[in-house]
């Protein structure tokens, strides 16, 4: 406080100046107002979770910061305490003059539970999704969340409940070069705990657009099948995606699940 106190009597200013917004755009009024969250965007409602900015960083641009530390929304809510801290740690090096500050333990533990309590209500919801039962249903998954232009290879997994439905949309596990991919099995698994998946589908694309799988891919697959069984969370198939085709493991008898049809190059 004495160093805010300190702050205004020298005429340094809060950034972006919260305060002076009329009470209509505030973040909790807005809410109140209109009876409904549904009209609030992603950074007022993480602004009303954080409560309070930091000297020089009001709760709005905080918010923004820590939104862009992860790359959207959808991947900050996939965080847990420790890839929250980390993510927040390497936003600040590389962003030394727009640091997030004033996330100490408490505020980190408080949005941890935040977003354990959002996918938990994802994963009860009463609409399950129709269940990944052949390679063809991963592969329609896995295009969802693939952009048709993708230069550099992305490695994902998908979780699956004991019904083989999607306990989320497709997790981003990498992204790598034009020509690989770099990750540990660990990475991949941490992801299935994190939504207390008892089964998983993985998939990378080739850019070059040929799916025929390399050498590295077969050790890869290797290494998560053997993980697997440790694990308890079996790997059920591995697709790798090309710009018109695609190459399954399960369909070729080298994982659990398979029925349905890899094409060639």
């Amino acid at each position: 406080m004495a160093c805010f106190s300190k702050l205004r009597k020298t005429g340094v200013k809060m950034a972006n100046g919260f305060k002076n917004l009329v009470t209509e755009l505030k973040p909790r009024e807005k809410i109140e107002k209109a009876g409904t969250a549904s009209t609030a965007s992603a950074v007022e409602l993480l602004a009303i979770i954080l409560k309070t900015g930091t000297v020089g960083c009001d709760v709005m641009e905080l918010s923004r910061r820590l939104i862009d530390a992860f790359g959207g929304v959808e991947e900050l809510v996939r965080t847990d305490y420790n890839s929250l801290k980390s993510g927040v740690a390497e936003y600040n090096r590389r962003n030394p003059a727009r640091k997030i500050l004033g996330f100490g333990r408490v505020k980190l533990l408080e949005l941890t539970a935040a977003f354990e309590l959002a996918r938990r209500g994802y994963a009860c919801r009463k609409d399950p999704r129709k269940p990944i039962l052949s390679s063809e249903d991963a592969v329609a998954a896995f295009r969802a969340v693939l952009k048709s232009d993708a230069e550099r290879e992305t490695f994902w997994v998908l979780p699956l409940d004991a019904k083989k439905r999607p306990l989320a949309d497709a997790q981003v596990v990498s992204i790598g070069t034009a020509n690989g991919v770099g990750f540990h099995p660990r990475d991949v698994f941490a992801l299935a705990v994190r939504w207390n998946a008892t089964g998983i589908v993985v998939a990378h694309n080739h850019p070059s657009g040929c799916p025929t799988p390399s050498k590295r891919d077969d050790v890869l697959t290797q290494g998560l099948l053997d993980a697997g069984k440790i694990m308890g969370i079996p790997l059920l198939d591995h697709v790798i995606l090309g710009s018109n085709s695609y190459y399954s493991y399960a369909d070729e008898g080298r994982c659990a699940m398979g029925n349905g049809r890899s094409g060639p190059c």
